[in-house]
């Protein structure tokens, strides 16, 4: 194929060719991923403020983010496991 363009190899192939091609290069990408991390899973690590009422208070002096955002914010953080108000910690 030495002038014929990437578009026009791809429009040329049959749908099952397509789809062996896209699952090949996902193993590709997997494979080469796996390489990088030495065969060990990425290890999600807990953020550095877990106290609610910080992170909120931090946010909101940045004055980037509205009333309703933060609103929204701290209710889906008071269902997180992760973050704790200040109030829960001091009574433990």
């Amino acid at each position: 194929m030495p002038n014929t363009t990437l578009d026009q190899t791809v429009a040329s192939l049959s749908v099952s060719e397509l789809v062996e091609l896209i699952r090949k290069t996902i193993r590709d990408e997997f494979a080469d991923w796996f390489v990088a991390t030495n065969g060990n899973a990425i290890q999600p690590t807990p953020p550095p403020i877990r106290d609610i009422d910080t992170v909120i208070a931090r946010m909101e002096a940045t004055g980037k983010y509205n009333k309703k955002f933060l609103s929204s914010l701290r209710k889906g953080m008071e269902r997180s496991q992760t973050f704790q108000r200040a109030k829960a910690n001091s009574k433990s």
